[in-house]
């Protein structure tokens, strides 16, 4: 019975002919996967650079407001006070206090790097 097997074994064709096609099938596979990921890839991308940039525009308006807003504010405590004082006063008194004011923000929303030991 083996010499049968053995007959057998060396009449049956080789199956490396389908070894090409396995690497096909299997190029194929890995091309969809990977446009199939670079779709998502770029779709995410999209959506995360339109948000990015509609928090950047709502952001600049408001520091833009803000700035304005603290300026007039400004000028219109310095004419106020101009009823008062000479101008030189006044730009100074304002100038003090607008340092002042900085430090204290900078302070508050900047947190310090001292380490505790």
């Amino acid at each position: 019975m083996e010499s049968n097997e053995l007959e057998n074994a060396v009449k049956q064709p080789p199956r490396e002919p389908e070894l090409p096609d396995l690497v096909v099938r299997a190029l194929s596979d890995f091309e969809r996967i990977v446009t199939a990921e670079a779709r998502l890839l770029e779709k995410n991308l999209l959506t995360a650079a339109h948000t990015l940039l509609d928090r950047l525009y709502i952001q600049s308006v408001l520091i833009v407001m803000g700035a304005v807003g603290m300026i007039t504010l400004i000028v219109s405590i310095g004419l106020v006070l101009h009823h008062w004082l000479p101008w030189w006063q006044v730009l100074g008194l304002l100038g003090m206090c607008t340092i002042v004011a900085a430090e204290v923000l900078r302070r508050s929303l900047i947190p310090s790097t001292v380490s505790v030991s």
